[in-house]
């Protein structure tokens, strides 16, 4: 049901989120069911060359990730005053046991010399959880260990480190690394994005930058905020139920995307 709103102070605190009204509490429990949910490895690596489609890369053993936030304590008068999150940069490391040929160039390798200018790519992975998006990967010369054949031979696995370089995010700080929550998801949306991500019958592997992948998504949102550019926005919840009138003049809406920044603002996105 679409509903037209005014500003962000104009509706009272039970109009906008019923839960902050009558919120309902409980004691913390643990081991309460046999449900747990963890990380089960990679799979779906896909490697995406500069310029070039995307390659499956079969052998991906591990993505290590070292994060992308560092943290500065300013003091005053001798005393902690404040600890501030800065920008940083996504790092972390591979390990494979082969790779595509695609990825030579980014190890320095081309035309059989070694020690040439890296070349950057990007990289998606998927956990049983996540999908994982980087771009913009530098990887950073290996030691690899070659051995004598034995009579208990071994499959050599090559390391790298690797950096990146941070790609401008429409809604937030430039970042070289997103996380897509496949559990909550909408199905739509992200096989969606699994036709860009691994290709289909009419379309090559690509990687989408972060404002195309918020463009796949925005259609399949339960709830979309619309500005209309005089003043006043938008809400549909396209029938789903997160909008609801509490009377002739008061609405509420109930979803994740609506929050309270303070008694008196909220914010409310497409989700």
């Amino acid at each position: 049901m679409p509903t037209t709103g005014t500003g962000a102070v104009t509706l009272p605190k039970m109009s906008v989120l019923a839960s902050f009204t009558s919120p309902t509490h409980a004691r913390v429990t643990w081991d309460a069911s046999t449900d747990r949910t963890y990380s089960t490895g990679i799979s779906k690596a896909v490697l995406y060359p500069q310029s070039s489609t995307g390659v499956a890369w079969n052998g991906l053993i591990s993505v290590t990730e070292k994060g992308d936030d560092n943290t500065t304590t300013i003091t005053l008068d001798g005393q902690r005053a404040t600890a501030e999150s800065l920008p940083g940069t996504f790092a972390g490391s591979l390990a494979a046991y082969m790779y595509p040929d695609e990825l030579e160039p980014c190890l320095g390798n081309v035309d059989g010399y070694t020690s040439q200018p890296r070349k950057t790519f990007g990289l998606c992975y998927m956990d049983n959880h996540q999908l994982h998006i980087l771009y913009n990967v530098l990887l950073q010369p290996g030691s690899d260990k070659y051995q004598t054949l034995s009579d208990n031979p071994s499959a050599l696995a090559f390391g790298w480190d690797f950096t990146t370089l941070p790609v401008d995010i429409p809604w937030g700080r430039p970042s070289a690394h997103l996380v897509i929550m496949v559990d909550y998801a909408q199905p739509g949306a992200l096989s969606a994005l699994e036709d860009v991500l691994y290709g289909n019958a009419a379309n090559a592997p690509s990687l989408p930058d972060p404002l195309s992948i918020y463009n796949i998504f925005d259609p399949f949102a339960v709830l979309k905020i619309t500005d209309n550019g005089d003043g006043t926005w938008t809400a549909d919840d396209q029938g789903n139920g997160a909008i609801s009138m509490v009377d002739g003049n008061h609405f509420q809406i109930t979803w994740p995307s609506a929050v309270f920044l303070s008694d008196t603002t909220y914010r409310i996105h497409s989700l």
